[in-house]
């Protein structure tokens, strides 16, 4: 027995040892596959034993594994990953970032939830996919981002306007922009200059502060904005620090910018172009034939002498004005903490150098974020963000100061230099036009725009009991604006009165101060029912102060901010103007066992805006969601792991109109008209005030659904949406004998219907290789549903109830006749029925619209071994653009000789049987072949590869060396390819879909084209 006993110990014993040689210790780090940041406190499991353990604070780990152990790393909001050992001592390893994640924390208006309980219809932007973007402003790294959000621009200058929607147009006198929260402070929002062509307020703050940022769309989630929540809500959330290690990032990027669009077959004429089709023109005039007895025989040589079309210069006028910029930009972070404080410090560089000399936005930026727990109870914190920018910028729009729309009028047998190399300044080089040479303007003239912005904010919070928590905020949001104008004494428009100079200072100071109180409830002690409430008050109160000053006489190369001796003044005005909002709010949602939710918000919003009886209104929403996949019955369905039903409903409001709309103001002048008496200065009204004003309202109803299939591998958001907006500002016409010619009142009304859809997927998926796609799809109907009268004709628009806002109203063009080459109109809807005579063209309601029908963004995300490849189309489809520049460069001799004409006149009739769109060219024009009618119209449907970057991450064994988290280097392209359906379309179609440069939707002017971008750059962890 005893000999047994001792061999059995022998044997075990021996069996433990062999265990335990084959037992190893395997070590490594874990970190985030978006940047490369150590994940503290990561699991680390051996699959189907019961050891593990988590990383440290660097992300570290290390475990004993046995041979062919599988080990499962996982992290709250990352996807779990599992790793067979092998024979691997060192296992790194990057977890990526699970977008779908339930428990995924979503802000919202004053607080946060979980995507389980939310209700409303939101989308959100991180942070990976707005920094180190190449564009100066967040608006514009938002297009295509986000279904429903339609960011466009008007013009490449620099730091200039992007005109923002959410769900179609919700106003007509009033915003129909979004309103911006940045950590819980309202801000203002677009373009508050007054000089300056254009210049965005959004582009002082700087991308790469931004943590993420959440849209709201429908009532649900923005109804709690009350009387500014009608045309949606932006929440950006700016960096925090975590507790943990300091971590250093610096982000540093340069390269070039070019030119965008341009179409070939709309380019300008050259100089044997134009001497061609002059002469072609003379001819086709029988006037001019008889009196100057002009022959094919002798037509070129009477051309080149009469019209100073000189054969031996043929100037490139766009090449002259545009050139290849750069781009530069540099970004410091830092941040860290512990349990008790936590802070985030940063700081950035950003400048660009547009496509025409003297346009370009520089921007300083800072950030800082600190958080203090005082005890477990008292908490206290501070965010700030402080920048400094600066924009050269240029005439914009459709005066010929603007240098791109004077290059395609100037006569390219001008030269654009003298043979000393100066530039050619001889006069009006249009005369009676006001075309000068743009070079010289550039050189001499100056529009400028300095801004300082601090958006900052200090909060407490206070946790009466462990489910009561008191906080308060108080935010202020500062703009201070200088601009100065300048036109140069001796060529251009300021010759005539020996220079003028102008400044203008604008200043904003806004204040917010929010006051909450927070209850969460476990209604029953099995917690199937929860519910979250929060109740509060707000008050906000915005000044703003201008003053502008202007001076003729001033000399060249003088200091021009300052009036010099000798300088006539012009002009010294200033204003000071305030509003105020007091409101109360009230918000929560009810949840039973995370399967049904319903929620619930209430504001009522006190405004100066309006007059005593109508200076409150009350918004609210409701809103219900059913997580399908928490129920029991969805057990046995693994294909499906995640399904929500939500819907929503709600009133909410626009308040943005001038401070004194409703009053009736009264001006004092010396000026020629109205208030003159015997020379002495008087008064008379100037705005006829409605006591009765109120707020725009609407109505929005909202019903969606988010599925995610096979794991999160397929995921789909739809919805569907109607805004019904009543009681919208509209200029009611009145007769001339009240004073005026109109009054604003609430009598119109909009309705935008449509709907979205967003698709993810990820069709390969392994330890090495990932291949996501994705696609959105935006479609909105517009209708006018209330007018005064049954319709407004505003050209080139019609407004009639039941049709789109922006309906385009103009004759029908029928093209040249084949017979003669005179231009032709139908004079009947069915087109049927034509005339060569322009003023029997009838007018008719064309079923095409300035909006577009739909719009949307598809890419492909591809990563391999550290290899990544980013790319986005944005597309737009269905608007249409009124070019009304088109009928002085497409104009049938009318304007021959004096402004450049498009390629597209190359294509005229020329003899009978041809079949065209373009007339004979007959000098003096032919039968106002250029006058306003749909020949004016250019579809704007185009596709835009937006965005796309590769990239390399180094490894994470040569980072451990190099005492790095991470290294990525990547090389960026934006707007590098554009396909335009309408190719006789002369500029951009983007430039089309907005109203930021050219006042109204879908009528564009020769504005600076937006550029494409080439950056490389590099991303550095510490």
């Amino acid at each position: 027995m005893k000999q047994k006993l001792l061999s059995f110990i022998v044997v075990l014993t021996c069996l433990i040892g062999q265990s335990f040689a084959q037992t190893r210790q395997v070590s490594g780090r874990v970190t985030s596959a978006s940047d490369g940041t150590p994940i503290s406190g990561a699991s680390v499991v051996i699959v189907g034993a019961s050891s593990a353990t988590q990383t440290d604070g660097n992300g570290n780990y290390v475990i004993s594994v046995a041979p062919n152990a599988t080990l499962s790393f996982s992290y709250v909001g990352f996807h779990t990953r599992r790793i067979n050992v092998g024979q691997e001592a060192i296992i790194n390893v990057q977890l990526s970032v699970d977008e779908t994640s339930l428990d995924e924390v979503v802000v919202t208006g004053y607080g946060t939830t979980t995507k389980l309980r939310q209700t409303g219809s939101t989308a959100v932007v991180q942070a990976k996919d707005v920094e180190q973007t190449p564009f100066p402003s967040i608006d514009r790294a938002l297009q295509g981002k986000v279904p429903g959000l339609q960011s466009t621009g008007g013009s490449g200058q620099p730091g200039s306007m992007q005109q923002v929607r959410i769900r179609g147009v919700g106003s007509i006198s009033g915003s129909s922009a979004p309103l911006y929260v940045i950590d819980g402070i309202p801000v203002n929002s677009g373009d508050l200059s007054r000089a300056t062509p254009t210049a965005n307020v959004l582009a002082g703050i700087n991308p790469n502060d931004i943590e993420n940022i959440t849209v709201l769309k429908d009532a649900a989630s923005t109804a709690i904005y009350g009387s500014r929540g009608s045309n949606g809500v932006i929440l950006i959330t700016t960096k925090s620090g975590k507790a943990g290690r300091t971590k250093i990032r610096l982000d540093a990027d340069f390269g070039t910018v070019k030119p965008g669009v341009f179409n070939d077959r709309t380019r300008p004429l050259t100089t044997e172009e134009n001497i061609l089709l002059t002469g072609e023109a003379l001819l086709n005039n029988p006037t001019y034939v008889n009196a100057y007895n002009l022959s094919s025989d002798n037509i070129r040589d009477f051309v080149i002498e009469n019209f100073g079309l000189d054969p031996a210069i043929n100037t490139n006028w766009y090449d002259e004005v545009t050139r290849t910029g750069n781009q530069q930009q540099y970004n410091l972070s830092v941040d860290g903490g512990n349990e008790k404080t936590t802070f985030n410090l940063g700081g950035g560089y950003f400048k660009q150098a547009g496509t025409v000399p003297k346009s370009d936005f520089s921007r300083y930026s800072a950030k800082i974020s600190l958080k203090h727990n005082l005890n477990d109870k008292f908490t206290i914190g501070t965010n700030a963000i402080l920048s400094t920018s600066n924009l050269r910028g240029l005439l914009n729009g459709g005066a010929f100061g603007n240098p791109v729309l004077t290059s395609f009028f100037l006569m390219p047998s001008l030269p654009a230099r003298n043979e000393d190399g100066s530039n050619y300044i001889t006069g009006d080089l249009a005369p009676g036009a006001g075309l000068y040479n743009p070079l010289e303007i550039l050189d001499k003239d100056r529009r400028s725009n300095n801004t300082q912005k601090a958006i900052g904010s200090v909060y407490a919070e206070y946790k009466i009991l462990s489910n009561l928590k008191l906080s308060s905020k108080y935010g202020i949001d500062y703009n201070n604006i200088e601009e100065d104008y300048y036109n140069n004494p001796t060529y251009g428009d300021g010759r005539n009165v020996g220079g003028r100079s102008y400044r203008d200072y604008t200043r904003y100071f806004n204040w917010v101060w929010t006051n909450l109180l927070e209850y969460n409830w476990d209604i029953d002690a099995d917690n199937n029912w929860v519910a979250n409430v929060k109740a509060g008050y707000e008050a906000q109160k915005s000044q703003a102060y201008t003053s502008s000053v202007g001076v003729y006489n001033v000399p060249l190369n003088t200091d021009y901010t300052v009036p010099s001796v000798g300088a006539t003044p012009i002009t010294a005005t200033g204003t000071q103007d305030d509003y105020s909002f007091a409101s109360f709010l009230a918000l929560g949602d009810v949840s039973y066992k995370n399967k049904y939710v319903l929620s619930g918000s209430y504001r009522n919003d006190g405004s100066s805006r309006f007059g005593s009886d109508n200076q409150f209104g009350n918004f609210w929403s409701l809103g219900g969601s059913w997580n399908v996949d928490q129920e029991d019955f969805m057990e046995g369905i693994g294909a499906i792991s995640e399904l929500k039903l939500r819907s929503s409903y709600g009133v909410t409001g626009n308040a943005g109109i001038g401070n004194n709309a409703w009053r009736t103001l009264y001006g004092y002048t010396r000026t020629t008209y109205n208030f003159v008496y015997d020379g002495a200065i008087g008064s008379g009204p100037t705005q006829y005030g409605l006591s009765n004003l109120t707020w725009e309202k609407t109505n929005s109803f909202d019903v969606g659904f988010d599925i995610g299939l096979f794991d999160g591998r397929l995921q789909a958001t739809f919805d569907y949406y109607n805004r019904q907006s009543e009681g919208l500002l509209y200029a009611v016409p009145v007769p001339y004998s009240t004073g005026f010619n109109s009054y604003v009142a609430n009598f119109a009304g909009l309705r935008n219907r449509g709907w979205e859809l967003a698709v993810n997927g990820t069709p390969v998926k392994t330890d090495d290789f990932q291949w996501d796609l994705y696609f959105n799809i935006s479609v909105n109907r517009n209708k006018t549903t209330r007018l005064v009268g049954d319709e407004q004709v505003s050209n080139p628009f019609i407004r009639k109830v039941g049709e789109d806002y922006f309906s385009y109203y103009l004759p029908q063009w029928a093209g040249a006749d084949p017979e003669n080459g005179d231009p032709l109109w139908y004079t009947d809807e069915s087109r049927t029925e034509t005339t060569n005579v322009y003023s029997n063209a009838k007018r008719v309601l064309l079923g095409k619209s300035a909006l577009p029908k739909a719009f949307g963004s598809f890419g492909t995300t591809l990563n391999y071994k550290g290899v990544g490849l980013d790319a986005m189309f944005y597309y737009n489809f269905g608007n249409y653009i009124y070019q009304g520049f088109y009928s002085y460069q497409n104009s049938g001799g009318a304007y021959y000789g004096s402004y450049n004409q498009s390629a597209l006149e190359l294509d005229r009739w020329q003899n009978p049987g041809d079949v065209t769109d373009v007339p004979r060219p007959v000098y003096g024009g032919n039968r106002n072949s250029f006058g306003a009618s749909d020949r004016l119209l250019k579809k704007g449907d185009f596709i835009r590869l937006r965005d796309i970057t590769l990239s390399y991450s180094l490894p994470s064994t040569w980072m451990e060396r190099a005492k790095l988290t991470n290294v990525r280097v990547y090389v960026r392209g934006s707007n590098l390819w554009t396909w335009v359906k309408d190719d006789t379309l002369p500029f951009d179609p983007e430039a089309g879909s907005s109203d930021v440069a050219g006042g109204t939707q879908g009528v564009t002017n020769f504005d600076i084209f937006i550029p494409k971008t080439f950056t490389f750059g590099v991303n550095v962890g510490f």
